[in-house]
């Protein structure tokens, strides 16, 4: 008899949802402030985060995890996810002729 794959689920501390953990970004608090890690695999103690949700990336829902750090985290997930989220034809510059 076999059984089915365990799957870790995870809670967004912005919105409180439960996705498995493949689905949302971990963020690390370290000395010099918050790090996105998207290995998962980086020491200290983590929290999770929907990519997809800009409202999730708000500096007062991350104040939870971040305190005063919360608006350079904010900044932070916006220019990394806010470029990602957008089509690949915008990401691009146009070439100087």
């Amino acid at each position: 008899m076999s059984r089915a794959k365990h799957i870790p689920i995870r809670q967004c501390i912005a919105c409180r949802e439960r996705r498995p953990k493949r689905e949302l970004l971990r963020i690390v608090m370290t000395e010099g402030g918050p790090v996105l890690d998207p290995t998962g695999r980086k020491p200290g103690r983590g929290a999770y985060v929907c990519p997809d949700r800009p409202e999730c990336w708000a500096e007062k829902k991350l104040r939870r995890l971040a305190g005063a750090k919360a608006a350079e985290l904010a900044l932070a997930l916006q220019m990394v996810l806010g470029n990602a989220a957008r089509p690949a034809s915008q990401n691009e510059q146009p070439s100087p002729q």
